[in-house]
């Protein structure tokens, strides 16, 4: 079994999610590899943090989007560490395990797919997404910015809503389709089928957020 730190180790209450600080603990306690979430802010820089906005996480408010990098690291994003740059967390911790890069937008496929490539992390990285919500008449298309990230390993992601539109034969094929190596479920997807299938097709899974150890 491999254990990843999702969003590094934040504890409890969640604080300090998505930092460095949290990326290092997680690698320190053992973990294989961490998970984080991507977006762009103001100036285009990727910075690492799962919400569209920074008042959860950190001591500000607004938009990701709205607001430059500048700005965004005037905030602290717990124990003094400010919203990192997808840059720096692949410098500082990519050599010592698997990053797992969720993509949180659209549209950023060339610019992460770079970052990777620039420091040799192709065999140590796994970009997954979702894909779009299920009411979108494109609802694949975060799903298809995976296509773009050619030999690197990708991961469709997958919730519990989307299982129940295309069922467990339909994943199979969307990995296929989109030329995913595995399938990332949360754990209310975890099926016996779906276990069975991904076995003969010889596709990994992987499930999150597992907290309890039994």
């Amino acid at each position: 079994m491999r254990v990843f730190g999702h969003r590094g180790s934040p504890g409890f209450p969640r604080f300090g999610e998505n930092t460095l600080t949290s990326f290092r603990k997680a690698l320190d306690a053992g973990a294989a590899g961490i998970e984080l979430d991507v977006r762009r802010c103001g100036d285009g820089t990727i910075v690492v943090i799962h919400d569209a906005t920074i008042d959860r996480t950190t001591n500000g408010a607004g938009t990701v989007s709205g607001l430059s990098y500048a700005q965004l690291s005037r905030f602290d994003a717990g124990h003094g560490d400010s919203i990192p740059r997808l840059s720096e967390v692949l410098d500082d911790v990519g050599p010592r395990g698997i990053t797992n890069i969720e993509l949180k937008e659209f549209g950023m496929a060339t610019d992460v797919a770079r970052l990777i490539v620039e420091r040799k992390l192709e065999d140590r990285v796994i970009v997954s997404a979702f894909d779009g919500p299920d009411n979108a008449a494109d609802s694949n298309a975060e799903w298809l910015e995976l296509e773009q990230f050619g030999s690197l390993p990708t991961a469709l992601l997958c919730k519990k809503s989307t299982l129940e539109r295309i069922g467990c034969e339909g994943l199979i094929d969307a990995v296929h389709q989109h030329g995913a190596n595995s399938i990332h479920a949360a754990a209310n997807c975890v099926t016996s089928e779906l276990l069975d299938l991904s076995q003969r097709h010889g596709i990994p899974v992987r499930v999150w957020t597992i907290n309890n150890p039994s």
